[in-house]
């Protein structure tokens, strides 16, 4: 079954457990408008085209406002261009639970370039990044009120850039306003918020820290040490995060691992990978391991922090933790799921675990528009982001937390996804009566 079926299998299993429209619940099942593109760019081996998708899933606030999609562009090598849309519309329908969950003024959206990013060249990505933005234009989705992409799998804060200024170039000519706000996660020096780049892994926390209210530290391994799970661990041990402090004992990324039940020091770990790019021949700060054997470390926290479909229906058998934080997006599939929940390992699932970056990222969109006064103050402006995000992630915890006590036995998954189906039910009334 296709991991969008799973989902269209879900949608119908929430909504018979509540009262909503049946409209609704068909037009989600379609999963969005799907628009494909195949655009050009430039390579060491010559022009060569790209696959790529955006799908935007339907939007509950009013026509004709300043509410646009919202969701990352990821960079992910799928094995056909069916499958990538597949997997899309999963993340898109994610971003519409997220948006609402948060109280965002966003419907949600995603897009994937189907390549592996780390395959090219930075020159490569650049143009590449720049065929997507005018194919973009042509499709006339990338605009401050429309869709506002932001980084994702396999992007950065230097793509975003790239397509802000191009954006800009073109923007001589279309005359659009708002062009900053037409793409967040961007460097602060290119009209980025401080705060955004650590935003996932810090409303991570917050959420975890508001679910468990912990008086001791924890270990954690984290699957996974890019966007996500570096500023993670960078976070843990950073004594002015009051939020959550603990042990990183275990730590993986594509194709090496490291172990150390005392605990791994954030800052030679981090600098031994920036430099090397893998954990291998790191055996000063830990034991070595194999990435998947990361599954069978024990720990307090497991931490998901990279692709789809990493916890499956054969190593959730193998986790050794009582609470699993899944920062990647569909991490967890729906059979480790059961298997987990079977077990007593608490799932935080990622539409409330991981939504710090669209939260942030909707307070660099409010400032690239002059909603947002721009803060002299660089301080003043990270105190705020910071304060903003705790503030909206603990109310979506409350919100949850609130429906599974109505729902008794219900997985905060579940409560989640009943919370996202009301709350989207309800604004479509309201925009339709």
């Amino acid at each position: 079954m296709s991991a969008f079926k799973e989902c269209v299998k879900n949608i119908h299993r929430v909504a018979s457990m509540v009262d909503v429209d049946k409209k609704l619940v068909d037009d989600l099942c379609k999963g969005g408008d799907v628009i494909e593109m195949d655009f050009p760019a430039m390579t060491i081996r010559g022009k060569k085209d790209f696959d790529a998708v955006t799908v935007l899933q339907i939007n509950p606030h009013e026509d004709g406002q300043p509410h646009p999609r919202k969701g990352g562009i990821r960079c992910k090598k799928y094995k056909s261009k069916a499958k990538m849309i597949d997997m899309t519309k999963v993340l898109a329908l994610d971003m519409a639970k997220k948006n609402i969950l948060a109280d965002l003024p966003f419907a949600g959206g995603k897009t994937c370039i189907n390549i592996n990013s780390s395959e090219f060249t930075t020159d490569e990505l650049w143009s590449i990044f720049g065929g997507l933005t005018v194919e973009m234009l042509e499709h006339n989705i990338l605009d401050a009120n429309i869709y506002v992409p932001a980084t994702d799998y396999g992007t950065n804060s230097e793509m975003m850039k790239w397509i802000y200024r191009y954006y800009g170039k073109l923007n001589k000519i279309m005359f659009r306003p708002n062009a900053a706000a037409v793409v967040t996660g961007k460097p602060v020096d290119f009209d980025g918020i401080p705060g955004r780049e650590d935003a996932t892994s810090r409303g991570g926390l917050i959420v975890l820290r508001e679910l468990l209210k912990p008086t001791s530290d924890l270990s954690f391994a984290i699957q996974g040490f890019g966007n996500v799970g570096r500023p993670l661990a960078e976070l843990l041990n950073d004594e002015s995060f009051e939020d959550m402090s603990g042990k990183v004992v275990a730590v993986s990324d594509i194709n090496s691992g490291l172990y150390n039940p005392n605990g791994i020091p954030y800052r030679e770990l981090s600098a031994y990978h920036k430099e090397n790019k893998t954990f291998k021949g790191c055996s000063a700060l830990g034991d070595e391991i194999a990435p998947d054997e990361i599954t069978g470390v024990k720990s307090d926290v497991f931490v998901t922090a990279a692709q789809e479909d990493l916890i499956n229906g054969k190593n959730a058998k193998t986790l050794k933790c009582e609470w699993l934080l899944e920062l990647g997006n569909s991490a967890v599939t729906r059979e480790a799921d059961e298997i987990l929940n079977d077990r007593n390992i608490l799932v935080i699932p990622d539409i409330i675990a991981n939504a710090g970056g669209v939260v942030v990222s909707y307070l660099e969109w409010r400032k690239n528009r002059g909603d947002i006064l721009h803060e002299v103050d660089l301080k003043a402006m990270v105190e705020f982001v910071h304060d903003e995000l705790r503030k909206v992630m603990k109310k979506s915890v409350e919100k949850v937390l609130k429906t599974q006590e109505k729902y008794k036995n219900s997985s905060l998954r579940l409560a989640a996804d009943i919370r996202a189906l009301t709350e989207l039910d309800r604004m479509m009334k309201r925009k339709n009566a």
